[in-house]
């Protein structure tokens, strides 16, 4: 499944808080570990618990049935679905074909070289994606047929709760009167096409369009924070890592964490092999 993470990645990189999407069923079959999946349980339970709502007043409560309906309407059982594989087959699957080959991604996974440091024609890619992998392109198109189905389920996962939290502030952001009106409005055949066109004309490609076209823009801005964050705490002591501390500084550590000095040294060296421009000094 390296690969299919692989792909998910790109096409959030390339903007699409839709996938919200490493889906967490992929990742617990690729550990393959019981383990695995109750930490993601865990992590699951910690970020839902860092958004506490506030429970309904009587008056919202007497709203709800009301808003309930009109949630119904604007959100119809497999709406979400729906969506996602619009999305996929106008945007994310052009953007994850457009992440690298499979073949590229095949050999860079086997000699743990970057797409930058490979200077090949296509036919040499995947003359060499064939030694590591003699199925390499038919097990990308059996990989990429999962998508549809997957993101499928995802969104059928999602669509109760996203219903039960619109209702909700429906309830709660509009009045009485307000949910009347709306209500008679989606009554009406205006009304009907409306909510059964809203929320999948967020896939048309003018929408996903401008999306690209803001995305430069937006990296940008991302990429002058860590200028800015550097100017902002200029006047600050410079941070500093392990290898900085005194003996008797690395000694207290190691007491609080209950983690020996040498394996943090040992666990440093082996994020540096992994990742040496994040740990140089």
């Amino acid at each position: 499944m390296t690969m299919i993470r692989h792909r998910l990645f790109a096409a959030a990189a390339a903007g699409l808080c839709a996938l919200t999407l490493v889906p967490a069923p992929l990742a617990a079959q690729d550990s393959g570990t019981s383990a695995a999946t109750e930490e993601m349980d865990q992590v699951m339970a910690m970020l839902g618990g860092m958004f506490p709502a506030e429970p309904l007043t009587a008056e919202q409560e007497t709203r709800l049935p009301q808003a309930q309906r009109i949630i119904g309407r604007m959100i119809p059982e497999g709406t979400l679905s729906e969506l996602m594989g619009s999305m996929f087959d106008k945007m994310l699957g052009p953007i994850m074909q457009a992440g690298g080959s499979p073949a590229t991604a095949t050999v860079t996974r086997a000699t743990g070289l970057s797409s930058f440091d490979l200077d090949l024609t296509p036919e040499q890619t995947e003359e060499l994606a064939s030694l590591f992998d003699p199925a390499w392109a038919e097990r990308q198109k059996r990989e990429m047929a999962l998508f549809p189905g997957v993101m499928a389920t995802m969104m059928d996962a999602m669509e109760p709760g996203m219903r039960k939290a619109m209702s909700e502030l429906y309830a709660i952001n509009f009045t009485q009167q307000e949910l009347d009106e709306i209500e008679a409005f989606f009554l009406t055949p205006t009304g009907t096409s409306y909510a059964r066109k809203s929320f999948t004309m967020s896939s048309d490609p003018r929408v996903l369009s401008a999306s690209m076209e803001a995305m430069p823009a937006l990296m940008s801005t991302i990429g002058s924070l860590e200028q800015k964050a550097a100017e902002a705490t200029a006047d600050l002591p410079p941070t500093r890592g392990f290898a900085d501390l005194t003996a008797a500084e690395q000694a207290k550590v190691a007491e609080v964490t209950g983690i020996s000095v040498e394996e943090i040294r040992a666990s440093l060296d082996a994020q540096a092999e992994t990742d040496p421009a994040e740990h140089a000094h």
